[in-house]
């Protein structure tokens, strides 16, 4: 994790999320593993809803929103 993101893990292969593959979502930012992930996220996520239910769900927990 990067003290920058919300979350420590991929959403979609759980692995560490790396520094070159982070993204804003919410007005927050998330992370991927991968530069792959994080593209297909930016493109689709209104099509994503795995990725955006994970993100929602630490935003609740997190930040009470």
């Amino acid at each position: 994790m990067t003290s920058k993101t919300i979350n420590n893990f991929c959403p979609r292969s759980g692995k560490a999320v790396k520094e070159d593959s982070l993204t804003e979502y919410r007005g927050y930012i998330v992370g991927f593993c991968n530069p792959n992930c994080r593209d297909d996220f930016e493109e689709n996520f209104e099509d994503r809803p795995n990725d955006t239910q994970y993100f929602d769900g630490i935003l609740r927990k997190k930040y009470d929103k």
